[in-house]
Parts: C-alpha cells; structure tokens; sequence
C-alpha cells in the first residue's frame, strides 16, 4: 500500500471534496482522482460515492478511515522518534498566542528558549483564541495558547496552562479609583470598551457580568487589549482585562480592582493538533513555558 494514497485518501475525507483536496495537497484534481483509482483498485471496492456537490464515504471508505488515521499517526511517530535520535536540535516552531500573553507573560521563556536552543526557529503569530484555532486546524502553526470557551477546542488536543486573573480597570482619576474593592453596584453606572464580539473574552466577560446581575452600558468594541487599556487611561471608559496587563509599570494612568467576593479569571489553555505526534523540541519548549509561567500574580 502506498502511504501516498492513504494521505491523499485523508485529505479527500476531511475536505470532503477532491477538488478541496487537490488545493490542499497542491496536487491536481485529476491527481487526486487518480490516487482514488488506484486505492480503489488496490481493494477492489468503491471507497467514495460520488455526487455533483460532494463526495461520502462508501462503507468500505468508512473502514479504511478508521484504518488509515492510525497508520498515518504511527508513520508520523516512527518518523518523529528516528528524528529525535540526532544530537542535534534544529526546525521550526510556529507558536500561536493572544497578544497581551505574548507582551506580558511570555518574554522570559521565549528569551530563555532562543538562548538554550538557537538552532531552532521560532516564529510567532498573535489573533483571537478564535483565529489561532483554526490556524492549528489549518496546519499554519505547531502550538496555539488560546482560551475557553470556543466550539473549535473540541477539534483539537489541549491542556491547562495557567489560570490568570481578571480585573476591572479604571482611570486613576475616576470617582471610584479610591476604592480598595469593587461592590457588583458600582458597576452599574459605568460605560464598559468591550471585547470584539464573538470572542473567548467577549464571552467571558458576558458571564461574569451576568453572575453579578449587571446589565453593562457597552460604548465600544475592539479586539485590542493595549488599545482598550490606552482608552480606559483617558477615562473614555472602564474594562475587564487580565491582570498581567495593568501590574506595576504596566499600568501606567490605570488602577485595576477586584470585586468583592467575586474572584474572576481566564484559563490559558496549550493546545495542539495531537500531543502524540509532538517532537521533542516541541514538548520541551511547552514545558519552558508553563514553568515560567508558574508564578503569583499581583495586583497593586
């Protein structure tokens, strides 16, 4: 059996069409058609009914789905275990993270990683917990740090990173900045910058704001956390941001508060393809990571 049919085969099952699958594989679609063919002849059975919108799996297709996805994964584990047998330690990871993440937790453990492993490149992308998972699903990036809730983490393989706190912000100048804690009625008469819509923190946000009975007044809506702490500090409105964005000097023009008797916080989530397939490097730089990141966070 060729492993090039099998792959082929794959890609035909999870694109659900040969001409999706044709674009994914760079191949042609006559390619494709023939790779079909031949794995067809090879069994001796029809692996796909075909129609003019797209093609299903036969029963024997379904078979050989279940089949082939371990063959593959044990060709990528034999493939990935002869590899890691070399003394050296070189290749690319592709890392994909929110943007305040990367600013505020992840620099130490990146520095530390280039240092010890320069050989190794690593490139990094930062989006929505939203756009980083279908990156990972769309083989553009190696390792995504992303955040429930969202439907496509059922898609993928993840882990627990760390839990980090959430705090309402405010400009040091507002009536309530004096504060030493929040009452759920304070909130009442503030104008909230939300999270864009449709994200893991907008949905986040939501809930916590529906645990405290607050109907938010909501004036604005972005997707960028330095841009809505740079408006809070010009007292264009309060928000909820991670804590690790308004410490120390971080929170220049802003004070951040906790409400009381209402801890909030967002897990951080590693999440990968398939935890099995991971090289070395890969494992050891996830690990990096989460070390790093074991370590208190505190709120001025």
């Amino acid at each position: 059996m060729d492993l090039r049919h099998l792959r082929v085969f794959q890609a035909v099952v999870h694109s659900g069409s040969f001409t999706a699958a044709g674009h994914e594989l760079s191949l042609s679609q006559s390619t494709v058609s023939l790779h079909i063919k031949q794995l067809e002849t090879e069994f001796g059975c029809q692996l796909f009914i075909r129609s003019k919108k797209k093609v299903l799996l036969s029963d024997a297709g379904r078979v050989l789905q279940q089949h082939a996805e371990r063959v593959l994964i044990a060709v990528v584990q034999t493939e990935t275990a002869v590899r890691e047998l070399s003394t050296s330690v070189s290749g690319t990871i592709r890392l994909g993270v929110g943007a305040s993440t990367l600013n505020y937790l992840l620099p130490r453990s990146l520095t530390s990683f280039r240092r010890k492993y320069p050989q190794v490149e690593l490139m990094v992308i930062t989006a929505t917990t939203e756009v980083l998972l279908q990156s990972l699903l769309d083989r553009n990036i190696d390792i995504a740090i992303v955040m429930p809730p969202s439907p496509a983490l059922a898609a993928v393989e993840s882990t627990p990173l760390i839990k980090e706190e959430l705090v309402i912000v405010l400009d040091r100048m507002h009536p309530l900045a004096v504060k030493q804690q929040l009452a759920p009625r304070d909130l009442g008469a503030l104008s909230f910058i939300s999270h864009l819509r449709g994200t893991a923190m907008q949905v986040l946000q939501d809930a916590y704001f529906e645990r405290m009975g607050v109907s938010p007044r909501i004036t604005m809506e972005m997707e960028n956390m330095e841009a809505i702490k740079s408006l809070v500090s010009f007292g264009l409105g309060a928000a909820l941001l991670p804590v690790c964005c308004v410490q120390g000097s971080h929170g220049k023009g802003v004070v951040p508060k906790r409400i009381h008797d209402l801890p909030m916080s967002r897990q951080l989530l590693v999440a990968v393809n398939d935890w099995k397939t991971q090289p070395r490097i890969r494992r050891n730089f996830i690990e990096r990571i989460r070390q790093s990141l074991q370590r208190p966070e505190i709120v001025n």
